[in-house]
């Protein structure tokens, strides 16, 4: 539900097909038109409906039989040796075992248990996860001395996979959040710092402005700017690589929204990417943020080999 945006009756919308792909035209939007039981191999009826859903930063209509409902019910995460190619979590309901779909797996954008490997070894990740770990706790540095409170570090984590599948984990989006974008000189990359639901308003607030002010949204910038600064001095720490950011944007919108717009929406849907998430706590305030870094092609090798585990290969 978190992707999903709304549902309308397709008996009332013609499907065209355009190129290798069928299209369906939808409130002055044209959306890429995907069978759903065609895509996971299943038979059913012609398709009645259709369930407009963010996939890799985009919309996309999935067509289906009829909707059934919507559940609210705790996610379990699936062991690697039962995850499939769409999906990798369930939820229960009553005897029955529901899997949630990865709308950008179902659309072809990226594959479950293929693209979060890339061929990289457990080493190269973990040098990653180590880049991550130092710069979230510079970034927590810098937070602090900004609001003037103790901030502490909940968890910190990386992931080295595919952009479009970087697109899809960095948040839920249909939540409403604040996106600050950081381009990098030389044409180095972008680096999109991701405060998801009410964090912003949160940081916000503890410097005494709200989101609805231009003050805010100028505040939030700069606390985005001295976040991103932080994740860039940690991978310039470690590998020598010369990131040098130039003045962000910032932006606030439904999340699917405000990466569709992005400059990395913008890249190849299967360069390799770094994503980074980090949750930091203020004072008994929850702040989670993703820190996304989309490098330009090859700089990805080129972090590794400065990392030292450029040329280590899969077991």
């Amino acid at each position: 539900m978190a992707a999903v945006e709304q549902t309308f009756d397709l008996r009332e919308h013609k499907a065209h097909r355009v190129g290798d792909m069928d299209v369906v035209c939808f409130r002055d939007q044209v959306l890429e038109l995907i069978d759903l039981a065609e895509r996971l191999g299943l038979t059913q009826e012609a398709p009645s409906a259709a369930v407009v859903v963010w996939a890799s930063g985009r919309r996309r209509a999935f067509a289906i039989e009829e909707p059934v409902g919507q559940v609210m019910i705790e996610r379990l995460q699936l062991p690697d040796l039962a995850t499939g190619g769409f999906t990798s979590e369930v939820v229960l309901s009553g005897d029955e075992i529901i899997p949630i779909l990865e709308p950008g797996a179902v659309a072809g954008d990226w594959s479950l248990g293929e693209a979060s490997g890339l061929g990289f070894t457990d080493l190269q990740q973990s040098a990653l996860r180590e880049i991550a770990n130092i710069g979230s706790g510079h970034a927590a540095t810098a937070l602090s001395q900004l609001v003037g409170r103790p901030v502490d570090i909940s968890y910190s984590e990386a992931l080295l996979t595919v952009l479009a599948e970087a697109i899809d984990k960095i948040g839920a989006p249909m939540s409403r959040s604040a996106l600050v974008d950081t381009p990098i000189q030389a044409d180095g990359g972008t680096v999109l710092l991701v405060f998801p639901d009410d964090t912003g308003e949160q940081l916000c607030q503890l410097l005494g402005t709200s989101l609805s002010d231009e003050i805010g949204l100028t505040a939030l910038q700069e606390v985005g700017n001295i976040l991103a600064t932080s994740y860039l001095n940690a991978i310039v720490e470690m590998t020598g690589m010369e990131l040098e950011p130039e003045p962000p944007t910032v932006e606030v919108d439904l999340l699917g929204e405000l990466l569709s717009q992005s400059a990395a929406s913008g890249g190849n849907m299967t360069d390799p990417t770094v994503l980074m998430r980090s949750q930091l706590t203020v004072e008994a305030s929850t702040a989670k943020f993703s820190f996304l870094f989309v490098p330009r092609i090859g700089s990805v090798e080129t972090l590794l080999d400065r990392l030292g585990v450029g040329n280590e290969q899969p077991a």
